[in-house]
């Protein structure tokens, strides 16, 4: 017993020495304050900077977000009602994934384009979001599916009819059989198979008809207030690549026409080498290089190879900025067509999910966060054949969550294994996952002009760092960014590798609750953390 009083006496002296000697501490931290060497209790977010200049997107998949009437289904009035949490956690914009009727789930083989899927609500709630989502300076953008419809679309019904019909005509681009790749086989209307199958038949987008269709529904949604589209499939529009980066052209030259300042990202799911080519016809598109369990940036994270991360990062903007200028690369860990990211880790997963989420967040563009990303939201179809795995219930909170909707269709995820902590609960950790994206997000917040930002490689010639120098284009500004991917500190001489000018730490992103240093030229950085750096 007084051996264990003793230890107990020993403990409580520890923390009076270690006071005593941080008042020995040398009063040149080099960007490190002696306020700044407590243990900090939270990620010291700093409130007075908004979502209202910021750059960061968040995909909802509608059907599983936020339920407002109880019936199971997500719905545009839940998303409302989430909105400020959306502006707490920094985003300064949403995608809905496909909002129209539809026979399916998921809603990508659409029926109307002007309509709203009724499980979702009416045009009226659509409106009404986007008040909200104005008052809280959020923009949202729509996925407009236009590579192909729905079997049951009235355009696809109509053509079929039409082709058989003696009054059909060939070289009418207005007669709705010209619309689809139809052909007659044994007496029956067939349409030829597109990329995603025979209920999803594809439109002929080199049809004048067909494209007047598609500026129709586009400013029909612009007008009802949405910053753009997140355009679907689109290296499948045509056999030819050329031939998919001129509608693209024309696509975005006709919205930005018609609503100067839209917005439009586009998926490409193609590797970098070919994708890159699609900058000459959209500024923005996803980077599926980066993302995913094989992804240049979790991939690299769980073999500790820093430097290929912002080898491949830097390579993919800059080739991207040799095409267009003005390119706005999407990264992104994971989307809905793919596994969890938070399933994508071995071993120290919530620091894994804490240093991915600095790397991504902190690039140039517009990154991209799929919704529950921030909580470690689980999914992932293992043995099932299904993407409903990939597409599962936010969770708010961990009792009485009278927001959660039902697992969407043909689910097989065994819900058990689901995150217990939801929103409430994680916004109350003060050095949880949730305020960690907070952190990052508010930090990229407080420099507007990373969107537009030219990244190099920093080479520090320590594998578990991956470094950045961000420069502003056109302008002078510029800040070095430094994530370390190992369990334990590292330290690294910066004044090795930065020699023309002194740095200091001005945002500090400590994962795991201990404080980066820089003294005498020395970056001393904490487990999973980060820093952002500047000239003095």
């Amino acid at each position: 017993m007084k051996a264990n009083k003793s230890i107990r006496a020993l403990f409580l002296l520890i923390p009076l020495l270690i006071m005593a000697s941080c008042n020995n501490l040398p009063s040149d931290t080099s960007g490190v304050s002696s306020d700044n060497m407590t243990t900090p209790s939270d990620y010291e977010i700093d409130e007075t900077v908004t979502n209202e200049n910021g750059g960061v997107y968040y995909q909802i998949f509608v059907r599983s977000f936020a339920d407002s009437n109880g019936d199971g289904y997500g719905d545009l009035t839940g998303i409302a009602h989430k909105l400020p949490y959306l502006k707490t956690l920094g985003v300064k914009g949403i995608w809905l994934t496909p909002i129209h009727p539809s026979p399916s789930y998921h809603g990508y083989d659409v029926t109307d384009y002007k309509a709203i899927n009724p499980d979702f609500g009416t045009i009226s709630d659509f409106e009404n979001m986007i008040s909200a989502a104005t008052a809280n300076s959020i923009d949202v953008i729509i996925d407009l599916v236009i590579n192909h419809s729905a079997r049951s679309h009235p355009w696809f019904r109509e053509g079929r009819e039409r082709f058989a019909s003696p009054d059909y005509d060939p070289n009418d681009p207005y007669d709705k059989g010209n619309w689809y790749d139809f052909y007659i086989e044994n007496g029956q209307v067939k349409v030829q198979t597109g990329f995603f199958g025979d209920s999803m038949p594809e439109l002929k987008l080199d049809n004048i008809a067909v494209r007047e269709e598609i500026v129709s529904i586009s400013k029909f949604w612009l007008d009802k207030g949405v910053k753009g589209f997140r355009l679907d499939a689109t290296s499948h529009f045509f056999e030819s690549h050329a031939l998919n980066i001129d509608f693209l052209r024309w696509f975005s030259n006709m919205v930005k026409t018609y609503k100067p300042g839209s917005y439009i990202v586009a998926e490409a799911w193609e590797g970098f080498n070919i994708q890159k080519n699609y900058y000459a016809g959209v500024d923005s598109l996803f980077n599926f290089d980066g993302s995913g369990a094989t992804g240049f940036i979790i991939d690299n994270i769980e073999t500790r190879s820093g430097p290929i991360i912002s080898n491949n990062i830097a390579r993919c903007f800059n080739e991207a900025y040799a095409i267009n200028e003005n390119a706005l690369m999407a990264m992104f860990l994971s989307n809905h067509d793919q596994d969890r990211s938070s399933g994508m880790f071995t071993r120290d997963y919530l620091e894994r999910q804490k240093v991915a989420a600095s790397i991504y967040i902190l690039t140039p563009g517009v990154p991209f966060m799929y919704y529950g990303e921030e909580i470690g939201l689980k999914g992932s179809r293992a043995g099932a054949n299904t993407d409903a795995n990939r597409r599962l219930p936010m969770v708010w909170k961990r009792l009485k969550d009278t927001y959660r909707p039902n697992p969407p269709i043909g689910t097989t995820y065994d819900m058990t294994k689901q995150v217990r902590d939801g929103v409430e609960e994680q916004l109350a950790d003060p050095m949880g996952l949730l305020n960690h994206y907070r952190k990052v997000i508010n930090v990229r917040n407080m420099h507007p002009w990373i969107k537009s930002a030219r990244p190099n490689h920093l080479q520090l010639n320590v594998n578990g760092l991956t470094a950045l120098t961000l420069h502003e284009h056109n302008g002078n500004k510029e800040l070095i960014v430094v994530h370390n991917l190992l369990a334990e500190p590292i330290h690294v001489k910066l004044t090795r590798f930065i020699t023309e000018y002194e740095v200091e730490i001005i945002h500090d992103i400590y994962a795991t609750g201990t404080r980066a240093t820089y003294n005498n030229g020395t970056l001393t950085l904490a487990p999973y953390s980060s820093v952002v750096l500047r000239r003095k």
